[in-house]
């Protein structure tokens, strides 16, 4: 593959992404770990607002987690934002980033990718990297069908050119991204196009993975008003959406009044004495499809946080800012369309 063309090709055409145009070890860290399973488009909005909040490794570190969360809120797969905080902790109590590879894989939530980006692009360590997009231009240059990721790692490093691993790096992941592209590649525009086994046919390579059946399960959720507030729970700090604010609700078999009841009983220790079915939300996750039914309720007596960390009363008008999971805001803005359609009751 030829180095000096494709380098050529990215001085030219790379995209004036916010951590490129202002580089350090701690910008590459956020937008590395914002980046992991999402688009870029998605991301950008989402790191100007994290590094305005948290210019440094050091204000990331102090921060409260919950003001993390709120940042991070929407953008999915919530163990990067815990990681990256820990993360920063260990870097400031350790003085600084890892100058090396194994330290830097040694942070939380860094992996050989992760550490191989802030190592060549914040260091100018010879490092590769090999993700979704890297995987994709080596198995069509090569002809792979079903690249190992051995032999990924290995031709990362055998292509790496010596003291230009950060731009290298750059220019295979935004070849990859803008050009090789999984669904009609611009083959005719690749730099590299001369030498390519997988010109003729790139959507051949790599040979699509087998894809598994996602399993689906039912919940229910209690938009619960009083005084212009609605009742929120913190989920536990383990597990799926760790930390994270939600309506009270939980799975169940079945999506009635019934189990929504038990749910309430067991999680707040109250009776409902009255509730009706607002609609319900559709979630996919990674690994399970969930579909969520909201009930506006009226209980007897006082909340208590018998299965969550906590519950609080927020205001309506505040309710956007929280912590909230992107299922969480769908069925938050379910029961507020409700509300709104129903001349604002749903209590």
């Amino acid at each position: 593959m030829d180095a000096q063309a494709l380098l050529a090709w990215y001085l030219a055409n790379q995209r004036p992404l916010p951590w490129r145009t202002e580089v350090s070890a701690y910008r590459t860290l956020v937008s590395e770990l914002m980046c992991q399973q999402t688009r870029i488009e998605t991301v950008l909005p989402y790191f100007a607002r994290f590094v305005d909040a948290f210019p440094t490794v050091e204000a990331l570190a102090l921060a409260p987690t919950e003001r993390v969360l709120e940042l991070w809120s929407g953008l999915g797969y919530y163990s990067r934002a815990r990681n990256l905080q820990k993360a920063a902790q260990v870097v400031v109590a350790g003085g600084g980033f890892p100058r090396t590879g194994e330290g830097l894989r040694a942070l939380p939530g860094v992996g050989p990718y992760t550490a191989g980006a802030i190592g060549s692009i914040a260091f100018g360590l010879d490092l590769p990297v090999v993700d979704g997009n890297v995987e994709r231009v080596f198995a069509r240059w090569y002809g792979h069908a079903r690249p190992q990721k051995a032999w990924l790692w290995q031709t990362a490093g055998a292509l790496l050119p010596v003291g230009k691993a950060g731009a290298w790096n750059q220019a295979l992941m935004e070849l990859g991204s803008q050009v090789c592209t999984a669904r009609s590649p611009r083959c005719l525009l690749c730099p590299v196009r001369a030498g390519c086994t997988g010109s003729d046919a790139p959507e051949r390579y790599p040979a699509p993975k087998e894809k598994k059946a996602v399993p689906k399960a039912k919940a229910v959720a209690a938009w619960w008003l009083r005084g212009g507030a609605v009742l929120l729970a913190r989920r536990p700090e383990s597990g799926l959406l760790a930390g994270l604010w939600e309506l009270p609700g939980g799975d169940v078999a079945v999506m009635d009044t019934p189990s929504l009841l038990d749910v309430l009983r067991r999680r707040l220790g109250v009776s409902v004495a009255a509730s009706n079915p607002l609609g319900a939300v559709s979630h996919q996750f990674t690994h399970l499809h969930l579909e969520t039914t909201v009930f506006s309720v009226s209980a007897v007596g006082e909340p208590v946080a018998q299965d969550y960390p906590e519950l609080r009363w927020v205001p309506l008008g505040e309710v956007d800012g929280m912590a909230l999971s992107t299922s969480s805001r769908k069925t938050v803005k379910l029961a507020m369309r409700a509300s709104y359609e129903d001349g604002g009751s749903v209590s």
